[in-house]
């Protein structure tokens, strides 16, 4: 890479001296699969689950650029159940990411990791960025992570924070390379492509085809996650002011910038029946309360025009609104979905049926998320279905935006590590 590109990239913390430039960054983390010190997966969870306890403990004194990201996420997700509860659903036995371990006669089995993730994150909603992150270097892998030109670096107060935490939570944040470089830096771009063994991209699709455009070794992994839908369906005889005001969490928290974040609500019943009405009335309070409780960027001004011009579209369809005062919150209530109104900035679309025949009909190739409320005698029939078109997610109401694993139908562990069977010799 010619010194020039230099100019264009900024780097996030890192036990390298600054004259150091990202070719040689990304060939010492490829060099650390053979040549570094080997961290037990025993201090790896350790150090995550003190991470996590740490953005708990210190969220008062985060700086703004991450506490402002939703990390209450994010330490749910670093408890130590949690993680060993991911890597048990791919890995039964975890002591095979430690030494070879018998899988069958005369067959054993060893779990290591790939090598240098590189991943591309996408700039609505960074905190996935550090999901994936943590999963892989949970695993083993060291990591480069380009953040947006137009993003604040949220990686390196994170690493900072991991740093402090043990001996082994130092060198996991040191394995980790934060850079930041603009989009038309086509060079920075393919070194980190060229030098990645698993390749992430998160964002939207043309984010995510710029990526898988770049040149890069033929053995390289590519795990894509790119521009999803989410819905969620409601019996109205099983909603309480609770379990609404978690919906209505799921719909306004980042902003319903997140893939996985309810853009319709298919709800059980017709317009004018009392507990179609009393499910609206409980999602109006919820949206108004929720939309004051969480922090959220400022509109600007192209941002209200598409929220009101989407108000008068839904009122001319023949359908009816519920609102705030302002340009907080939207519910359009609608006799079927409509895909040009934008769902964001916590306007979601209501859709009533008398079955869930609507649902099938609209979900997309791109479905994700289901948050479902409906009764056990449905539960299992529905969520087959939906499986079955597609979705890959059926959390309930309150855990739509939980990062779990798998991620998009993505077995994350499987593909972040590599597996080698070896041949016992025989007996005697």
């Amino acid at each position: 890479m010619s010194p020039g590109i230099e100019t264009g990239i900024e780097y996030g913390r890192s036990h390298h001296p600054v004259e150091v430039g990202l070719a040689q960054r990304l060939e010492w983390l490829r060099r650390q699969r053979a040549d570094g010190v080997h961290l037990s997966f025993g201090d790896r969870l350790t150090a995550l689950e003190k991470l996590g306890q740490a953005l708990v403990e210190r969220r008062a004194t985060l700086p703004p650029v991450l506490a402002g990201t939703g990390v209450a996420f994010l330490a749910a997700f670093l408890q130590r159940c949690s993680l060993e509860g991911y890597v048990r659903r791919e890995i039964p036995r975890p002591d095979a990411l430690e030494q070879f371990v018998e899988c069958g006669e005369r067959k054993s089995l060893r779990v290591l990791p790939r090598g240098l993730v590189c991943h591309w994150i996408a700039g609505n909603v960074p905190l996935l960025g550090m999901f994936s992150w943590a999963l892989s270097a949970l695993l083993g892998n060291t990591n480069a992570i380009r953040l947006s030109s137009r993003q604040a670096d949220t990686m390196t107060p994170l690493l900072e924070v991991l740093a402090e935490t043990t001996a082994a939570g130092r060198q996991m944040a040191d394995e980790t390379l934060v850079c930041s470089f603009p989009r038309d830096l086509e060079a920075a771009h393919k070194a980190l492509s060229d030098a990645a063994d698993v390749r992430i991209a998160w964002g939207g699709q043309e984010s995510i085809e710029s990526v898988r455009r770049l040149p890069c070794r033929w053995d390289c992994d590519d795990i894509v996650m790119g521009p999803r839908v989410s819905v969620a369906v409601v019996d109205p005889a099983l909603a309480t002011p609770a379990n609404v005001s978690r919906l209505a969490t799921d719909v306004v928290f980042f902003d319903q910038a997140a893939c996985s974040s309810p853009q319709v609500i298919f709800v059980r019943g017709t317009p004018g029946e009392p507990p179609f009405e009393q499910f609206l009335a409980e999602l109006s309070r919820a949206m108004g309360e929720q939309t004051a409780r969480f922090p959220r960027h400022s509109l600007d001004f192209g941002e209200t025009y598409r929220i009101e011009l989407d108000r008068a579209r839904a009122l001319m369809a023949g359908g009816a609104i519920r609102r705030d005062d302002s340009t907080r919150w939207t519910i359009a209530i609608l006799d079927r979905v409509h895909p040009q109104l934008a769902c964001t900035n916590c306007f979601v679309q209501v859709v009533p049926c008398v079955d869930w025949q609507p649902v099938w009909d609209f979900l997309p190739e791109n479905i994700q998320t289901i948050v479902t409320l409906l009764p056990a005698s449905e539960f299992g029939q529905f969520t087959e279905q939906a499986a079955r078109r597609g979705a890959c997610r059926f959390p309930i109401p309150g855990t739509g935006n939980h990062f779990d694993v798998p991620w998009d139908g993505i077995p994350l562990v499987s593909r972040l590590t590599r597996w080698v069977l070896r041949t016992e010799p025989s007996p005697g």
